[in-house]
């Protein structure tokens, strides 16, 4: 998941050209394990500090909202609203991603609509594969990701991703133990075969979820370099999710 480049909005992520902030399943679908790294409950929120350099900084408030059904689909999403501070090279102020567990994977979708009915609508495809339901320091995947939708040609990308075990880190809420790192890197074969379009370290402490994250940009596209986003604080409350912002 979890923003960065292509993880905080959806208008950021359509801006780079595809579909990962924060990022976890519903923890009813998920195991244990991905739980603990990930406890994504209705009202937990995180407020993060994003910067790109030493003078160009924001916050990223990540509230989760609980699921919602999807329109033409039996299956619901578990919703996350992202609220940025202030404008940040293209990120909106704020939007609503999505996750969904498939294939032993917690998969985010980073661009929904949420109807006046409650009832979401979700653009793009399946999403991209974050962390798998039970992660282990070396585990690896990849995923194949269409970067438009009912588009005649689409391009096509993918990604591949492997986990470390990180231990002790220390970020602005304070240091954590039991920190796995998802190393992963998005890839257009077509543009570039030996380096990727951009590539991630995202930092999960046990019992938190994600605490930090590094994404760095490959190509020439944008100015933006890299992008670090640090959690500052956390709070898991049962009773704020009982709706989502419009």
């Amino acid at each position: 998941m979890t923003f960065m480049f292509l993880r905080s909005s959806a208008a950021l992520a359509l801006l780079l050209g595809i579909a990962s902030c924060a990022s976890a399943p519903p923890p009813h679908a998920n195991g244990a394990a991905g739980r603990e790294y990930f406890p994504l409950l209705p009202g937990a929120h995180w407020l993060y500090e994003l910067h790109t350099g030493p003078f160009s900084h924001t916050t990223l408030d990540v509230t989760a909202r609980g699921e919602r059904p999807v329109r033409g689909s039996e299956t619901g999403i578990f919703v996350v609203e992202e609220r940025a501070a202030g404008q940040l090279f293209g990120l909106e102020p704020s939007g609503l991603v999505g996750y969904r567990v498939a294939d032993g994977y917690m998969t985010r979708v980073p661009a929904l609509e949420l109807g006046a009915d409650g009832v979401v609508r979700v653009f793009g495809r399946d999403g991209v594969m974050v962390l798998p339901v039970d992660p282990q320091p070396g585990q690896r995947w990849t995923d194949q990701v269409a970067v438009f939708d009912n588009t005649p040609g689409e391009s096509a990308q993918s990604w591949t991703a492997r986990i470390e075990n990180v231990g002790r880190l220390h970020v602005p809420a304070g240091t954590f133990d039991d920190v796995i790192v998802v190393r992963s890197e998005q890839w257009d074969r077509g543009w570039r075969e030996n380096e990727p379009l951009h590539s991630y370290e995202d930092y999960y402490a046990r019992g938190v979820g994600l605490i930090r994250s590094v994404a760095h940009n490959h190509t020439r596209w944008l100015p933006i370099a890299e992008i670090e986003q640090e959690l500052v604080e956390v709070s898991f409350d049962a009773g704020a999710g009982a709706a989502v912002a419009r």
